[in-house]
């Protein structure tokens, strides 16, 4: 039997999402990691002491409480949201596979402001919808006409990731305020990297009823490997969301973890001045290497372009990674040829770097 014939046609065509990295089991010196926005400024004590702690009384015989009632209590109370408005799941991830699931079928057209995360096409693709690309300015700004124009007369679905991964940039707060007023369907604002930014578009959903906005705790709370992400909207949209989750599909370690390092958030907001802090410095540092220009960023990575002659994004990734330092390629996607994306990391780790693309560019 051949099972491609069984296979949805819409999975048959769908590429293989490789998170393409090095996962060692611990990190050492030798090892300059920066490719996937990991937060390793959090110290790995702190994090395993909310391990620990987590699993104190814990019975694993019994099922979690559903619907991750413990993170959304804690999320409830930190945000000042009803917990109707809010849902969490196994990272911001699988939050929008489920909205995906919920609102996109066959032919549901979707917009995406590219160039961005490539998971959003992915999932669109998984489900039959139709992907409506809808590209950044030049300077990476949101192209609001250009959204509205395409958002057509039927109701349909918006993507936007802001601060936009990989551009790094936070659009503009008008802006964003004008097309998640006009326009024509829901929604939904990925702001994952939010915690380094100006702002955040939470509070809109308290006065709009057609957004709906994702935040994790894998980036500014450095707890990437404990898998939690949620959406803040409407009741009734998280009525349908709820609709199609397991209700046991966060497990109650995550739970727990969320809730106390919520009960922790001075730590936490130490360490993302001290990102901030390291962004600029790290910044400043590569506008003064000849071969590259860096743009400005609003989140825990920084987007860059090589411009020396004869040097490709390809090239440098592979001659950094023989040096043991790991950064993301961008150079395919529309607006980023030649770029790419480096994670903000410890003073000595962005040193290491710097000086590593150095002598790539030298060499």
């Amino acid at each position: 039997m051949k099972v491609k014939k069984l296979v949805r046609k819409e999975i048959q065509g769908l590429p293989f999402y490789d998170a393409e990295s090095i996962f060692p089991e611990r990190l050492d010196e030798e090892i300059v990691k920066l490719d996937l926005n990991e937060n390793l400024i959090v110290s790995s004590d702190i994090v395993e002491k909310l391990l620990l702690k987590a699993c104190q009384g814990v019975d694993a015989r019994r099922y979690p409480p559903p619907h991750g009632a413990t993170a959304v209590q804690a999320i409830s109370k930190f945000f000042g949201f009803d917990e109707s408005t809010i849902f969490v799941g196994n990272g911001s991830d699988e939050v929008l596979d489920l909205l995906m699931k919920t609102f996109v079928g066959k032919q549901t057209r979707v917009l995406v402001v590219e160039p961005t995360f490539p998971l959003y096409s992915y999932f669109i693709q998984l489900y039959g919808g139709e992907e409506t690309p809808v590209m950044l300015r030049p300077d990476f700004g949101l192209d609001v006409d250009a959204i509205l124009e395409k958002s057509g007369k039927e109701p349909s679905l918006l993507i936007v990731c802001s601060p936009n991964n990989p551009t790094a940039n936070q659009f503009a707060k008008s802006d964003l305020k004008k097309v998640v007023r006009e326009f024509n369907g829901l929604v939904v604002v990925d702001e994952a990297y939010a915690d380094f930014a100006k702002y955040s578009t939470v509070d809109w959903t308290r006065e709009t009823d057609n957004l709906i906005v994702l935040r994790t705790f894998s980036k500014a709370f450095g707890l990437a490997g404990i898998r939690l992400g949620f959406a803040v909207s409407n009741q009734s949209v998280i009525e349908y969301l709820k609709r199609v989750a397991h209700p046991f599909h966060v497990n109650i370690i995550t739970q727990r973890v969320v809730a106390l390092a919520l009960q922790n958030l001075d730590y936490f907001k130490q360490q993302i001045d001290y990102i901030i802090g390291e962004r600029e410095w790290l910044r400043n540092a590569l506008v003064k290497i000849d071969g590259v220009i860096p743009y400005p960023s609003d989140a825990n990575f920084i987007l860059f372009k090589i411009t020396k002659k004869g040097l490709s994004s390809s090239a440098v990734k592979e001659k950094l990674r023989s040096k043991n330092v790991f950064v993301k390629k961008k150079e395919y996607a529309p607006l980023l040829k030649n770029c790419m994306r480096v994670t903000v990391g410890t003073r000595n780790m962005n040193e290491t770097f710097v000086s590593a693309l150095k002598e790539v560019l030298e060499g």
